[in-house]
């Protein structure tokens, strides 16, 4: 049960690190140079959100440490449909068919691979 939940946290912590990230940038004025770079992985909100990532990381390690990569890796496809579906309710992304499409395909991937 703790593995499931390590990969739930570690799930959840990229997710979030990819909701702070999209907020952040949008705010800031990142351009293709190295001071504006700097300058937007230092605002508040990017900053949160790769401190996410490399938490989620950590946490990841002892994901791998309790399950076959064959199951760990793919099982963060999840995180794709969570962030479609927060994307949709959160940021009024538009909802398609072919989103839908995908979200199911992934699911069931994923459903396959713990059978």
């Amino acid at each position: 049960m703790v593995k499931y939940l390590l990969l739930l946290i570690s799930m959840s912590l990229a997710i979030t690190g990819q909701f702070l990230l999209k907020k952040g940038v949008s705010l800031s004025s990142l351009s293709p140079n190295f001071l504006s770079i700097v300058s937007t992985i230092f605002t508040p909100l990017v900053f949160l959100g790769l401190t996410m990532y490399a938490l989620s990381s950590v946490v990841w390690l002892f994901v791998l440490q309790k399950f076959p990569l064959s199951i760990a890796y793919p099982s963060l496809a999840l995180t794709y449909v969570v962030v479609v579906l927060l994307s949709i309710f959160i940021l009024k992304e538009p909802f398609t068919l072919m989103k839908l499409t995908g979200v199911i395909l992934i699911f069931l991937g994923v459903f396959c691979l713990y059978r």
